[in-house]
């Protein structure tokens, strides 16, 4: 049998399904296994995922590129195709890719095309993205509880990122703090520069290095927080592959970080986690898996869907440097 899994297009997201597609594996231990990713993330997928193949395709945006991709995927044939995603392009791709059975919720207007469609009422109450996704598995008849269970990082990627971090002055055995200050969704969900600066500069009285990590888009933010800044503090923004960033992770002694792909990285690794959520809803999108702590200060306009803040971005300045550096040393264990 071969299945074909669509993720989600974001990271974070797609790390939220692995319980999903661990579920699928253990209904379907035979099946050969497909996954169509953002061409971003297929690096790292490639090396979480590893009993899996990937399709990794960019975003499909017009008709020529639907067809063409809808042959690519047709050639495989498929038997079933999962949509972990609601996008109506993705049930139209796998339609027209003739894949017999297409399953997915009904969403978006793209019924027609599932064969086994999941409805939702309105009067539903919302659900995590982890659970929304198992959820689906099990109104499609499939056995999916107890998959909730972290990733396996293997001892040849802690050792990799260990050679790395060698090479920055970082020895092995030395207490690491990785934080993420930016984000590529936009201002809404970075916590005050100003917050961030004062939390580094206490997190300099821990024995520990401190490791700023983000996407190239987050190297301004990263670079203003350091400016002036000295101490054991590398930023790493930009500079270390995402696809080895499993390794950098594993090795953390806590993690801090905003609503992203890498807090979920991160928390699904089985490390320490403080998540910081302000604009988005941690109920619906935030780690789950212990230990974690998540901050959130509600404002009355939150949650909502901004990229920037068109008030006073209160739901994240209200969460405080001192209580956020407390949190640190009582999930790392350090003795401040």
């Amino acid at each position: 049998m071969k299945i074909l899994v669509i993720l989600p297009r974001q990271l974070g997201s797609s790390i939220l399904s692995f319980p999903a597609l661990r579920a699928i594996r253990n209904n379907f231990p035979t099946a050969e296994i497909a996954l169509v990713v953002h061409e971003m993330y297929a690096g790292l997928l490639g090396r979480l995922l590893p009993d899996c193949s990937l399709l990794p395709l960019p975003e499909v945006k017009d008709i020529k590129k639907l067809k063409s991709t809808s042959r690519i995927i047709a050639k495989q044939r498929f038997d079933l195709a999962i949509l972990l995603d609601d996008a109506f392009a993705s049930a139209l791709l796998v339609y027209l890719a003739r894949i017999p059975e297409r399953w997915g919720y009904d969403r978006e207007n793209r019924g027609f095309m599932l064969t086994r469609r999941i409805r939702l009422k309105f009067t539903d109450p919302p659900v995590h993205l982890m659970d929304y996704y198992l959820n689906l598995l099990k109104k499609s008849g499939l056995q999916a509880d107890g998959t909730k269970t972290n990733l396996t990082v293997s001892e040849e990627q802690r050792r990799e990122a260990s050679e790395n971090l060698s090479r920055l002055g970082i020895s092995p055995g030395e207490n690491l703090i990785v934080v993420k200050p930016g984000s590529s969704y936009g201002l809404s969900r970075i916590w005050p520069l100003a917050h961030q600066t004062e939390l580094l500069k206490r997190l300099s009285s821990l024995p520990a290095q401190v490791v700023l990590i983000g996407s190239p888009a987050s190297q301004p933010v990263c670079e203003k927080i350091v400016s002036g800044l000295t101490g054991r503090l590398h930023n790493l923004s930009g500079r270390w592959p995402l696809e080895n960033m499993p390794g950098l992770l594993a090795l953390s002694r806590v993690f801090i970080g905003n609503d992203g792909g890498l807090t979920h990285l991160a928390n699904a690794s089985g490390r320490p986690v403080i998540a910081l959520y302000g604009p988005t809803d941690p109920k619906i999108c935030g780690p789950v898996l212990p230990p974690v702590y998540v901050f959130q200060h509600p404002a009355p306009c939150s949650p909502c869907s901004y990229k920037s803040c068109p008030y006073d971005h209160r739901c994240l300045k209200e969460i405080s440097p001192e209580e956020v550096f407390k949190k640190v040393v009582e999930l790392g264990a350090f003795k401040a």
